[in-house]
């Protein structure tokens, strides 16, 4: 790890620990071990160190997204149509523990969590990346599912709402619990089994399930 990255990654910690605002250029050339005019070697202040937060939890939940399910890009070989229930809790799955247990997503997530509330500026961060923007880009993953009839044909923005609210709430309900993984998991699961009931389409074919640990016992 170079010496940046070194910076990034305890300027994240910090920041999700203290939120932003409470931390100073010393404190992360401190946890850096480095000196304060040598970190500004390598980035101008602190805006700066958070700007490139930013861009590195984007580029990692770009990654994620397209590893999980339906990347952004239109060159992708990825088929909607066969984009089953398995496959759809998948990704639920996956973006929860993405958002939950990610060193770079879940210490994004709780410095702005800690800072929406004092700072206008990092809560409409917050809600792009966590709230609003989140269901956009649901929205837009589920209005193809619906033009490949794998969804039924229903308003996509109700749709990724009611596929993102459990993602968030659980996310609330066990942010101070990482120990309880398989049980947030399971609750997760059957809300998505129960989303995909109501809103698969008719002609929906090999739709997998996904059983919890108990099922499976």
């Amino acid at each position: 790890m170079t010496t940046k990255e070194k910076i990034l990654n305890e300027a994240l910690i910090l920041f999700s620990e203290k939120g932003y605002s409470d931390v100073f250029v010393g404190d992360i050339a401190t946890a850096v071990g480095i000196k304060a005019p040598s970190l500004y070697k390598h980035f101008k202040g602190k805006q700066e160190i958070f700007d490139s937060c930013v861009e590195k939890f984007f580029e990692r939940m770009t990654q994620i997204r397209n590893e999980l399910f339906l990347p952004d890009t239109p060159q992708s070989d990825v088929s909607y149509e066969t984009a089953d229930t398995e496959k759809i809790t998948e990704f639920a799955i996956g973006l929860f523990m993405f958002y939950w247990k990610d060193d770079i997503a879940s210490r994004f997530r709780r410095m702005l969590m800690i800072e929406r509330y004092r700072n206008p500026e990092l809560n409409r961060i917050y809600e792009d990346f966590f709230v609003n923007g989140a269901v956009e880009y649901e929205e837009k993953v589920f209005a193809e599912l619906i033009s490949a009839g794998v969804i039924k044909k229903e308003d996509p923005h109700i749709i990724a709402l009611r596929f993102y609210s459990p993602i968030y709430y659980l996310l609330q309900k066990y942010d101070m619990y990482p120990d309880k993984e398989e049980e947030a998991k399971g609750e997760l699961i059957s809300s998505i089994r129960e989303f995909c009931q109501t809103y698969k389409g008719k002609d929906s074919r090999n739709d997998g399930i996904i059983k919890n640990d108990k099922e499976n016992d």
